[in-house]
């Protein structure tokens, strides 16, 4: 059976950046994947359908969420959970978590990994798979409890923005028991159980495991700059 697994893609699809990356994701699901937004990403989703057929996509569906009771739909959720690969993107974070949250789509995400497919965050949403969420507001980057697919991590994308960085450490050094995971802009990371491999781009990851907290600061957080190749150790989520 097929390992399941959670990716992350820091690029538009429509930009092609990840091109080759998201051509192998649709081979490995054997051109078939669903496409899970909520209601104002619809018309952006239909155009990632039809860009991601010039990659080998055969049979794709974008379903959208406009309300809350919708996550709760049992049809719905087998919808999601029946699919062999689920690209997941949001607008609004917050609001996508409320949507979502504690729902039985969350669960049939969870069920898709358990099964060998894959769930794949575009852009913003992959700093929501984590135990902690990453979101801006008014300009700053802004923390909170987030869906928990990936149980030990917290990950954000473009790390590389001002301010990014330092939110990642300060949360990780809050929460010793998390294992940061920033992404830089154009990078593509995938998450298996225990284990993470970059495709492309660049992974900064942040563990605060054998640092030391004294009253003023931390000392010796633990910051590993990673590239496309590398392969590192996570926490079993």
């Amino acid at each position: 059976m097929r390992l399941g697994f959670f990716a992350l893609i820091t690029a538009d699809p429509l930009r092609g950046a990840l091109r080759t990356v998201e051509a192998r994701l649709l081979e490995e699901a054997r051109g078939e994947a669903l496409f899970l937004v909520p209601h104002p990403l619809r018309d952006l989703a239909e155009a990632w359908r039809l860009a991601y057929r010039h990659l080998g996509l055969r049979r794709g569906r974008v379903l959208y969420l406009k309300r809350r009771e919708e996550a709760f739909d049992r049809e719905v959720a087998q919808e999601v959970a029946q699919s062999p690969l689920v690209l997941l993107a949001a607008e609004g974070l917050p609001e996508f978590l409320d949507l979502i949250r504690g729902s039985l789509v969350l669960q049939a995400l969870l069920e898709v990994y358990r099964q060998g497919g894959g769930v794949v965050a575009l852009g913003e949403a992959g700093g929501l798979l984590g135990e902690a969420a990453f979101y801006s507001l008014e300009g700053e980057v802004r923390a909170a409890l987030g869906l928990s697919l990936l149980r030990g991590l917290a990950l954000l994308p473009r790390v590389e923005e001002r301010g990014r960085f330092l939110a990642l450490s300060q949360l990780v050094a809050d929460n010793p028991d998390l294992v940061g995971l920033g992404l830089l802009e154009n990078t593509a990371l995938r998450l298996l159980k225990g284990l993470g491999e970059v495709w492309a781009g660049g992974v900064t990851l942040v563990d605060a495991g054998g640092a030391e907290f004294t009253g003023r600061g931390v000392r010796g957080l633990r910051v590993d700059v990673l590239s496309a190749g590398e392969r590192f150790a996570l926490p079993a989520f």
